[in-house]
């Protein structure tokens, strides 16, 4: 990561993180929060008066992005300051890669523990694809220093072995021993695989699991998603936030709901379910920070 980036990351969001003195009111009513059940109006009322964790979208590679989702958590009522990168303006972040090095991954990890410092609040981490190798690296490399801060939550979808053991990818084939353990580094963590997809399921990897040792461990949790869904467009989530009735339906989900799916003429729904569990995570551990904000206040 160039240098102007890292320190666009240390300071773009700083301010965002200065908020507003709080009412007595506004305050009892965000102890009271219940994160597993986050409401549109609780995040547009009360959320929105407490630092927000930084989200980072580490976008994978076969010319996926994650404009769209970012634009959805956005639409949702995330702020938008604290999902785009700093440097570009996008939603999302692609870091440079020398072969089977992560050239900026040590410094990215450096730039959250200042930030985390700074700001009293980590970031949280989604990656897709070879972003999910992204976000390994950067959880490794916290776990490895003194100090680092824990991250709340992270997530991968559609990471796995097959590319680290292409020809074009020598000496990668040592990552996956690494790839599915989850370090302490981060407090909750989920990975998401699709049903039958080759980067996912071949060559040696499989379901995500804390890192032996840790402690406390990564409370680590396993999605399998159906195999309709698209590796490479897994985060096109376009229309969903605009539809009032998936924009309800999102709002209502919780991991385990075996709720059916709206009616939505014209909309792939195929990329509904992961993207409201995904926001179901976000939100709640937004909502686990402004509690104990809301208490230290």
């Amino acid at each position: 990561m160039q240098r102007a980036v890292l320190l666009a990351l240390l300071l773009g969001g700083a301010a965002a993180a200065l908020a507003a003195p709080l009412s007595t009111d506004a305050r009892a009513a965000m102890l009271a929060l219940d994160p597993e059940r986050i409401s549109e109006g609780q995040v547009r009322e009360l959320l929105v008066l407490a630092p927000a964790p930084r989200v980072l979208l580490f976008q994978g590679s076969l010319g996926a992005d994650m404009e769209s989702f970012g634009a959805f958590l956005h639409a949702l009522g995330y702020p938008a300051q604290r999902l785009r990168n700093p440097a570009t303006g996008r939603y999302s972040y692609s870091l440079r890669w020398d072969g089977c090095r992560c050239v900026e991954c040590e410094a990215l990890a450096t730039g959250i523990g200042r930030q985390a410092r700074d700001e009293g609040v980590a970031p949280m981490m989604v990656g897709h694809s070879g972003g999910g190798v992204t976000v390994g690296r950067i959880l490794q490399r916290l776990a490895a220093t003194d100090g680092a801060p824990r991250l709340p939550f992270a997530a991968t979808l559609g990471t796995g072995a097959l590319l680290r053991w292409a020809p074009g990818f020598p000496g990668c084939a040592a990552d996956v021993p690494q790839l599915g353990r989850v370090p302490a580094s981060v407090a909750t963590f989920t990975g998401y695989r699709i049903d039958g997809d080759p980067f996912t399921s071949l060559l040696g990897f499989g379901d995500y699991r804390a890192a032996e040792g840790s402690d406390p461990p990564a409370q680590v949790r396993n999605v399998l998603l159906p195999a309709q869904v698209s590796h490479v467009r897994a985060f096109e989530v376009d229309g969903y936030a605009e539809h009032p009735q998936l924009r309800n339906w999102i709002s209502a989900y919780h991991p385990g709901s075996d709720a059916p799916l709206p009616d939505a003429p014209g909309l792939d729904l195929g990329n509904l379910r992961h993207a409201a569990d995904l926001w179901h995570s976000l939100k709640k551990h937004w909502a686990l920070h402004a509690r104990q904000w809301a208490a230290a206040r």
